[in-house]
C-alpha cells in the first residue's frame, strides 16, 4: 500500500504522463479525428485504416487509453494535494504564536525601537497602526506594562495551491464525462417534427426522448443579394405528447432542455417538397396566360383542351453534372427550374424544363402551349446542431476554481507580524519581526511603512 501511495505521489509519474499526454496530443493534431471512413481513405491505405481503427487513433480523445492516461494524472494530482494538506491544514489552524528567541531567528524582516514611557494610549496607537497595514491584531498584557502582539493577513490565500488542483482536476473530470454525451444534426421542416439526429462524423442517428418542431423559419437576406443577413427558428419541444419549451432560436443564442443544446446551424429547400406556380400561353389563337398552382407529382388538366401537366420536379439551383444528369448545386433559390410532363388526354407527348431566370428558353418543347415558371413556394427546412455535454458544469466549475486559485497564489499572500513590548532599565523595547509566504519585495515595503510610523510613537513620548 505503501509502495503504491508513493507511485501515486510521485513527481516522476506526473512528469512521464504530462510527456506521453503531450505525444498523444500530437497524434491527435496530425491525424483527423472522428471523420468518416471514406476521408481516411483517401488519404491512407486501407491497411494503415484498420491500425488506426484498432488503436482508436481515428477518435483518439474518446479512447479508452486516452481516458486511462486522464484519469490517471488526476488521480496524481489529488494524491499529491492530498500529501500536502495535513502541512497546509496545520499553519492555516494553529494558534498564534508568540515572539520567541528562536522564532525571531527565523524571521527575515525584524526592527527594534525604544519608548520612554509606556501607557494605555501608546498600547492602543501600536495597534491602530498595526491594523491600517495589516490587520486587525490580537493583543495580550501579560502585565501591565508589558505587551504582545500579532497580526495576520491573507491567512487562506495558503488554498490557492489546492484549489487550482482540484480546479484542474475538475477540468479533466468534465471532459471524461463529456464522451458520454453527443453532437449531432438534425433537419426539421416548416411546420415538421423531427425526433432523430445522425451523430457527428457518423451515419449513425440516434433517436431523441423528446420531438423537435419548427412552427415557422425565416431568413432575411442583405439587401440586393441572396446573401443571408440572418435567419431564425421559431421551435416547440414536445415531451410525452405535450408542448414543453417554446423559444426562437438564432446562430448563437440555443435553445436547451435536458441538458441538449439545441443550435440554429443551417436552412434551406427540403427536396421533392413545396410547390410552384406555372404559367400557360396559347401558342396560337387567343394568347392569355392561365395560371396553375402544382404540388410536385400532381397533374392538372388545362381547361376544355384535353391536354394536362404533371409536376415531375423542381430544383431551386439547377445545373448538370459530369454525366449530364440534373442536379442542384444547392438549396437556395438560386436558378430555380421545374420539369413538367405534357399529355393530351393519356398521350405522354413530352416533357421539358421551364426556368423562372430564362423564361424564353430556347430548349423548350415547341407545341400547343408555351409555359413559364412564375412563382415557387419552396418548403424550408431548419438545420439544427444538438449538442449534450454531461461534464460542461463540471468544466466550468473547474475554470472558475483553477482562476480562483491562480489568483490565490500569484496576487495574495499570507502576511504575519509579531510586535513585543518589554521594560528594560528604565525604557521600553518594542521588537517587531514578520514574514510573508510570497511577494517578499511588497510586504518588506508595508512592513517598513509600519515601522517608520512605530518610531514615530517612541519619539513623541520622548519628546513629551
Amino acid at each position: 500500500m505503501q509502495e503504491l501511495w508513493s507511485f501515486l505521489t510521485s513527481l516522476k509519474l506526473t512528469i512521464a504522463v504530462l510527456i506521453i499526454l503531450s505525444l498523444t496530443s500530437i497524434i491527435g493534431t496530425v491525424i483527423p479525428q472522428n471523420e468518416a471512413p471514406q476521408k481516411y481513405l483517401q488519404i491512407y491505405t486501407p491497411s494503415t485504416y484498420e491500425w488506426f481503427k484498432l488503436l482508436s487513433l481515428d477518435k483518439m480523445y474518446h479512447s479508452w487509453w486516452f481516458t486511462a492516461l486522464l484519469a490517471l494524472f488526476t488521480l496524481n494530482l489529488l494524491s499529491c494535494s492530498f500529501k500536502r494538506f495535513p502541512g497546509f491544514w496545520r499553519i492555516i489552524t494553529q494558534k498564534e504564536q508568540e515572539l520567541t528567541d528562536q522564532l525571531l531567528k527565523s524571521l527575515s524582516l525584524k526592527n527594534t525601537f525604544r519608548l520612554k514611557e509606556w501607557s494605555t494610549h501608546t498600547g492602543n496607537e501600536i495597534s491602530r497602526i498595526v491594523q491600517k497595514h495589516l490587520h486587525k491584531p490580537t493583543t495580550h498584557t501579560p502585565s501591565p506594562d508589558t505587551m504582545s502582539l500579532f497580526a495576520e493577513k491573507g491567512k487562506y490565500t495558503r488554498t490557492g495551491f489546492h484549489i487550482t488542483h482540484l480546479g484542474i482536476a475538475l477540468i479533466i473530470i468534465g471532459g471524461i464525462l463529456g464522451n458520454y454525451g453527443y453532437q449531432g444534426y438534425m433537419t426539421v421542416l416548416e411546420g415538421g417534427t423531427n425526433d432523430i439526429l445522425t451523430l457527428r462524423g457518423t451515419t449513425q442517428q440516434r433517436k431523441l426522448d423528446f420531438s423537435v418542431r419548427c412552427d415557422d423559419f425565416e431568413v432575411t437576406y442583405y439587401q440586393g443579394s441572396r446573401r443571408p443577413k440572418d435567419f431564425k427558428s421559431d421551435l416547440v419541444i414536445i415531451d410525452g405528447g405535450k408542448e414543453v419549451k417554446k423559444k426562437t432560436i438564432e446562430v448563437n443564442d440555443p435553445l436547451s432542455y435536458k441538458g441538449v443544446f439545441i443550435y440554429q446551424s443551417s436552412y434551406g429547400t427540403a427536396p421533392g417538397q413545396g410547390a410552384v406556380l406555372i404559367g400557360v400561353q396559347p401558342t396560337s389563337g387567343e394568347k392569355k396566360t392561365a395560371e396553375y398552382k402544382m404540388n410536385i407529382g400532381e397533374r392538372i388538366a388545362l381547361d376544355k383542351t384535353g391536354y394536362a401537366i404533371e409536376l415531375k420536379r423542381f430544383v431551386p439551383d439547377f445545373t448538370l453534372s459530369q454525366n449530364n444528369e440534373v442536379v442542384s448545386r444547392s438549396q437556395e433559390p438560386r436558378n430555380p427550374a421545374a420539369q413538367l410532363a405534357v399529355f393530351k388526354d393519356t398521350t405522354l407527348l413530352n416533357t421539358q424544363w421551364v426556368f423562372a431566370n430564362f423564361p424564353d428558353f430556347h430548349g423548350q418543347e415547341k407545341g400547343e402551349f408555351a409555359f413559364k415558371l412564375l412563382n415557387f413556394f419552396g418548403k424550408e427546412y431548419t438545420g439544427l446542431q444538438l449538442t449534450k455535454d454531461p461534464g460542461v458544469w463540471v468544466v466550468w466549475t473547474g475554470c472558475f476554481m483553477l482562476t480562483l486559485g491562480c489568483c490565490l497564489i500569484f496576487f495574495m499572500s499570507h502576511q504575519r507580524l509579531w510586535i513585543k513590548v518589554e521594560p528594560k532599565k528604565g525604557e521600553y523595547i518594542v521588537t517587531m519581526a514578520g514574514t510573508s509566504n510570497k511577494n517578499q519585495e511588497s510586504f518588506k515595503r508595508t512592513f517598513e511603512l509600519a515601522h517608520q510610523e512605530l518610531k514615530k510613537i517612541g519619539k513623541a513620548s520622548s519628546n513629551a
